[in-house]
């Protein structure tokens, strides 16, 4: 065989390889289940299985550098949202799990030998997925699993409608036109 029909065969080869895997669906990058880094930003909601509503765009920065608080004075604790990183004695009820002997701080996890924060799809699964037991609550006298989408959401309504009421301004500011905010939050789709 000649070099030039050799070097046609490859780059033809080359091509049709690099147009067929650009023609491939990619995957959705994972989001890592446990991290020492604290995000800037996370999107949640990202493989939700809900027809109307798309990802939220969570500013993890200014939840945890900003005065969010519900009083609005003060910082937010790391352990209102991460329940896990905290003392089994500090958890109010419906929260069970525990797995810190202290209080987990951005400054805490400076130590090499701390361990790594996890996400709420660590433990609290996609809607469907009965991979591992979830955790129920009861909710208007029924049992409702506790999945990833109820756990943030539980979070997320809980301390805006606490902040609201003491500071009715909020209102106007996180909900507009519909009394939970969704469309503050969420990307409809």
């Amino acid at each position: 065989m000649k070099p030039i029909t050799i070097l046609i065969a490859i780059l033809s080869f080359t091509a049709v390889t690099i147009v067929s895997s650009a023609s491939l669906p990619t995957a959705s990058p994972q989001i890592p289940k446990e991290s020492k880094e604290q995000p800037a930003k996370v999107k949640l909601a990202t493989d939700s299985v809900d027809d109307k509503w798309g990802e939220v765009a969570f500013d993890h920065t200014n939840h945890t550098t900003k005065n969010y608080s519900v009083d609005g004075k003060s910082l937010i604790n790391c352990v209102e949202c991460h329940h896990t990183d905290q003392p089994k004695e500090n958890l109010k009820a419906p929260l069970v799990t525990s797995e810190r002997t202290v209080a987990l701080t951005a400054d805490l996890l400076k130590d090499a030998a701390a361990a790594p924060v996890k996400t709420c799809r660590a433990c609290h699964l996609q809607a469907g997925d009965d991979s591992k037991p979830l955790p129920v609550i009861k909710k208007d006298d029924k049992d409702l699993k506790v999945d990833n989408e109820v756990a943030y959401h539980t979070n997320c309504f809980a301390c805006h409608d606490a902040a609201i009421k003491a500071r009715p301004d909020l209102a106007t500011k996180t909900s507009g036109s519909d009394p939970k905010g969704c469309v503050k939050c969420h990307v409809a789709k």
